[in-house]
């Protein structure tokens, strides 16, 4: 039988420490190489981490050969065959990447353990054959029991390790899984000199080219194992460097996406910002680096707004070199980066919000049809030019006939109108400031000489305004009337100087238009009186000062009554009875016509209901009772709650309610008469397109207007003028009736042209009481008797 003995008799401290600190070595590198292959970004960083790993560990599994050949007793004379070596290094080699390949993502533990017992299986393989390459005076025996279980137990310390790493990241895991690799080698040394036996015999190895004493290996093992260390540690820079640069590149491109601007500071000096901020400060930030931040920074005390933005954002202007600068807002906070600390800036580029508040701030103080400042920017500026004193002059522009311009040519030509008198006024006043109120209503401020002198001015503009404009080939003469006042002469406040001001334009809209007046103190008491009747009126329905006259209407021939048009009377309870030419203008510009021609209107058909004669009655209807509410649906309801019969209604309009909205007008009209009532055309003749209108709508009445028959007996053209209308109306079968008929000669020359009806004093004066006798034909009985 074959005697064995231990190869190895005592564990040698120096083969023992060499393998200690060379797996402690490789543990701390393996460790964070094995976790950058999982993390690794790109292509070159992994292969650099899985060739720096594979060395590190293949190396430490080897390692445990050579620290064991190093305590193996010098007395055995023993030898290595260097191609067997070789051989167990390339089998180290390659079990550790099979256990590099077998390691999965991070939250397979399992995997990872196997790779453990991978790695165990190779230091085992490579033990093994690196013992049979061992030569000398006997035999050199390996017990696999032995040695599996030092491949075992290494593997179980690996594995473990392994998994715990597979599972969680950071430092301690990183340490954990070198540890546990060292550990697992460490202890295959332990057990696996225990596996190495001798059998001695008389025979001499037979000499070879590659053996070598054991004492070589040592060597070999140390060049080798350091050569392994130093790849590892350069393959772990490489992948470190790679994932550095490659997470820089990654932070920066994320920078560089953001479009607010992002400026790191060390001390006052900026050492880096992404391209936004470049473009915020208009240079390269290669160009930027190393300048002081605050220098671009426009602000009376730079270094205070920069401190500041440590508590809360700071909006401040931005010196650009590259072209005009912004305004952002800046905010900062201090960070430890690389180990230095740091002040971040962040920069949130302002100029299109402001922009665009710029743009409403323009919106809302400038006209958008003239480009002028509007009535907001001139109550601003009126009670600044107020409060810095000295004299300053109001001048209210009204342009003249400025309504015929839109209905005759079109608002495209009353919009080309209004953008040449801005134009015009501007350029009679050029250092003053002109503002468009609304409408035609412009306004001039003027101060120092034009305060000085502002009938001058006025008469300038006057000059400038009163003058005929070319429009798309068109000739339109449209004046312009003005009104001024100068504080503090005429006004010490906004709203007296406004209103005196606005009181000369009204007289020198009375005085025939196209006229300069300044204010004078009557002025103010004609409008006082204006606007009290305004008031006034406002309630005079409520307090029961309305009421109605009648006028009749008579046929021609016989002189029968056959209807009354229903005429607005106001009894004020100062003033008595207000004249209808007074007051009606004044409620149609306050629109309290509205509510009025309702009450009319209302009245008439309850009044009328109860005649004991079936006449017609005729109620006009304002322009401005078309412009506000439904005139349809209250003729409507006024109908069916006095329970008049529509054909009883006759509604009189004038060409003014057919100006504005033609088309509209029309519409109306033609719901009105579906509903039974009659439509009657109100002073005809006196408009400029009264043929056309009648050519429009089928009117049920033509009204010749009460001036061509006054001058029947003075004028052949009236009489020319009254023949053509009551042909006109014969013609298209639509019923005529004269208004201010007063005399029999006047009777006798409608009644010769067969005119159908009559009104006037020689019918019968406007009266509160209804009589359906005539006067004139009382006059003519008693004169037949």
């Amino acid at each position: 039988m074959e005697q064995l003995i231990p190869a190895i008799s005592s564990l040698s401290l120096n083969g023992f420490g060499f393998l200690a600190a060379f797996c402690l070595a490789g543990g701390a590198l393996a460790a964070p190489l094995l976790e950058h292959c999982r993390s690794a970004s790109t292509p070159r960083a992994r292969l650099a981490a899985l060739v720096a790993s594979v060395i590190a560990l293949g190396a430490m599994a080897w390692g445990a050969h050579v620290a064991t050949v190093a305590t193996i007793d010098p007395a055995l004379g023993a030898q290595v065959d260097l191609r067997m070596t070789l051989a167990s290094l390339a089998i180290a080699l390659i079990m550790a990447g099979i256990a590099e390949a077998m390691l999965g993502e991070k939250g397979q533990p399992l995997i990872a353990a196997c790779a453990g017992l991978a790695l165990g299986a190779g230091a085992a393989a490579a033990f093994y054959v690196g013992a049979a390459g061992l030569r000398g005076p006997g035999r050199f025996v390996v017990d696999p029991v032995v040695l599996g279980a030092a491949g075992l137990a290494a593997g179980a310390l690996a594995g473990a390790g392994l998994a715990f790493g597979s599972v969680t990241r950071g430092t301690v895991a990183r340490s954990v899984v070198g540890l546990a690799i060292a550990a697992g080698v460490i202890v295959f040394h332990t057990v696996a000199v225990h596996a190495l036996q001798f059998s001695p015999g008389l025979r001499v190895p037979p000499a070879s080219a590659y053996a070598a004493p054991a004492s070589l290996l040592i060597d070999i093992g140390l060049i080798i194992g350091g050569v392994a260390l130093a790849l590892a540690a350069g393959g772990l820079v490489m992948s470190g460097d790679v994932l550095a640069l490659r997470s820089a590149a990654r932070d920066r491109t994320f920078a560089d996406l953001t479009g607010e601007g992002i400026v790191i500071c060390e001390g006052a000096r900026i050492v880096d910002m992404n391209a936004a901020a470049g473009r915020l400060l208009g240079l390269d930030p290669a160009v930027l680096r190393g300048r002081a931040f605050r220098d671009f920074v426009d602000a009376p005390d730079p270094d205070r707004v920069l401190s500041a933005s440590l508590a809360k954002p700071q909006e401040v202007g931005l010196r650009s070199m590259g072209g005009e600068g912004g305004y952002v807002e800046v905010s900062s906070r201090d960070l430890v980066m690389d180990g230095r600390s740091r002040r971040v800036f962040t920069l949130r580029d302002l100029s299109e919000q402001r922009r665009k508040e710029h743009q409403i701030r323009h919106l809302a103080y400038h006209d958008p049809l003239t480009g002028l400042a509007n009535r907001a920017a001139f109550n601003e500026a009126l009670g600044a030019a107020l409060k810095r004193g000295g004299e300053v002059a109001l001048f209210c522009v009204d342009l003249d006939r400025f309504k015929e311009v839109n209905d005759v040519f079109g608002h495209s030509a009353g919009d080309e109108l209004l953008r040449t008198v801005a134009s015009r006024i501007m350029a009679a006043a050029p250092n003053a400031m002109t503002f468009r109120l609304g409408g035609d209503e412009f306004v001039v401020i003027g101060t120092g000489p034009d305060a000085g002198d502002a009938d001058k001015l006025a008469l300038r503009l006057t000059d400038r305004l009163n003058v005929e404009t070319v429009i798309a080939g068109r000739t339109i003469r449209s004046g312009a009337s003005v009104g001024y006042a100068v504080y503090p002469h005429h006004g010490s406040t906004v709203d007296a100087l406004f209103s005196n001001a606005d009181a000369a334009l009204y007289r020198a809209k009375a005085d025939g238009r196209g006229l300069a007046r300044g204010f004078e103190p009557d002025m103010d008491l004609a409008l006082r009186e204006k606007r009290a009747l305004q008031q006034d009126l406002a309630t005079a329905i409520s307090r029961n000062e309305m009421f109605l006259h009648w006028m009749p209407q008579a046929h021609t021939q016989s002189g029968e009554v056959v209807g009354f048009e229903a005429l607005i009377r106001w009894k004020h309870p100062t003033r008595g009875v207000v004249p209808p030419g007074v007051f009606v203008p004044v409620a149609e510009e306050t629109a309290a016509i509205v509510s009025i021609g309702e009450w009319v209107l209302r009245t008439a058909c309850q009044t009328a209901v109860q005649w004991s004669k079936p006449c017609k009655v005729a109620v006009n209807l304002s322009p401005v009772q078309f412009q506000h509410g439904d005139i349809c649906a209250l003729v409507h309801s006024i109908l069916l709650e006095t329970g008049l019969p529509a054909n009883r209604l006759e509604l009189e309009i004038t060409e003014g309610v057919l100006l504005d909205d033609l088309n509209g007008a029309l519409n109306v009209l033609r719901r009105l008469k579906a509903l039974g009532v009659q439509i009657a055309m109100d002073d005809f003749g006196t408009g400029y397109s009264s043929l056309s209108y009648i050519q429009s709508f089928p009117f049920d009445r033509i009204k010749i207007d009460a001036s061509f028959i006054r001058q029947l007996s003075t004028s052949q053209q009236a009489k020319a003028i009254v023949r053509a209308i009551v042909a006109l109306g014969e013609a298209v079968g639509v019923p005529i009736t004269a208004e201010g008929v007063e005399t029999p000669e006047q009777r006798a020359f409608l009644a010769e042209l067969d005119c159908d009806e009559i009104q006037g004093y020689l019918v019968g004066r406007p009266s509160p009481v209804v009589s359906f006798e005539s006067p004139f034909v009382r006059q003519r009985v008693r004169a037949a008797g």
